[in-house]
């Protein structure tokens, strides 16, 4: 995965009791890191506060992580997020995680939708958000 358009990032360290049985991060653990990014991500963009306002957010409707290193504890990682892809009711966010020393330990994507709560049912991505990840994406 190119990694230009991962434009957030942020540090995370692992918690003692993210670890499984086996002595490593839990894969589950992945998810809720990309979940921390996406987050920030969103805030940036103007979606938590259109949620806020306007009950227009965003709901997941997929996601993927694709291991490729193990994490022992203690480690902190740092984990990025940017938009590969913006369509009409949707975009994708791709996200890639690495260890202290850059190596990549896992990467992923998800699927937002734009979702009108107020009306159970997916949105055209407003002007603002999109206007909002267009200048965000570029720096």
């Amino acid at each position: 995965m190119s990694s230009d358009h991962l434009v957030l990032g942020i540090d995370i360290p692992v918690a003692w009791g993210e670890q499984d049985a086996f002595g490593h991060l839990n894969n589950v653990v992945y998810f809720r890191y990309f979940e921390n990014v996406r987050m920030y991500y969103l805030e940036r963009i103007g979606v938590l506060r259109s949620l806020e306002e306007q009950r227009i957010g965003v709901i997941l409707a997929s996601t993927t992580c694709d291991f490729h290193k193990p994490v022992l504890w203690p480690a902190t990682l740092h984990v990025r997020t940017g938009c590969a892809r913006v369509g009409n009711t949707s975009f994708v966010l791709d996200y890639r995680i690495t260890d202290r020393i850059g190596d990549e330990v896992a990467t992923g994507t998800s699927v937002l939708v734009m979702y009108d709560y107020a009306a159970a049912g997916k949105v055209t991505i407003p002007d603002a958000v999109r206007q909002a990840i267009e200048a965000l994406q570029r720096g």
